[in-house]
């Protein structure tokens, strides 16, 4: 095998390398930190008391983005972030209402009965915006290099095997 063809090969190998890796390491900056916070979102969901559904909420809002709304083509405030932010603050102070009201009593039933919906909705709107946060701007900047990588390979090993078919035709 000449030397040409061996470099070749370990770009490919490095390329697929780094494939995994912006793979990984995209997901774990983008798409685990939201998925953790729906984790959190459904813990306060089934929470029992408004002290334990509040302390859910506040690790779920760490995990979400301030603000922005990845619904690039056709967004709406159900995927806006800011305003699911602002929604979570006022689950954070509805449930600190509903602590100082009786437990047992129907004023407390139907406020956590009240968070507990808005909460089912809320993890709604963030599973809908969820697939858009795959195709964000830096995803598909990264892709259309990645393409034109590929393609300059190919371009260089076709190249080679006609630079290779020539000289061992011509001994």
């Amino acid at each position: 095998m000449s030397l040409s063809y061996k470099a070749i090969m370990a770009g490919v190998a490095v390329l697929i390398v780094v494939a995994i890796a912006l793979g990984i390491w995209g997901y774990g900056n983008t798409i685990y930190p939201v998925d953790s916070a729906l984790g959190y979102l459904a813990r306060a969901e089934s929470a029992q008391t408004p002290e334990e559904l509040a302390k859910y909420v506040i690790a779920a809002k760490a995990g979400l983005p301030i603000k922005g709304n990845p619904v690039w083509s056709f967004p709406t405030p159900r995927t806006d972030f800011g305003l699911i932010q602002l929604e979570l603050d006022n689950i954070v102070s509805r449930a600190n209402a509903i602590s100082n009201v009786e437990p047992h009593s129907s004023a407390y039933n139907t406020g956590m009965e009240d968070i507990h919906v808005t909460l089912d909705s809320m993890q709604q709107n963030i599973i809908e915006a969820l697939p858009y946060m795959y195709v964000s701007t830096t995803n598909m900047m990264v892709s259309v290099v990645w393409i034109a990588i590929i393609m300059g390979l190919f371009a260089v090993m076709r190249r080679g095997r006609a630079k290779y078919r020539e000289e061992y035709e011509s001994q």
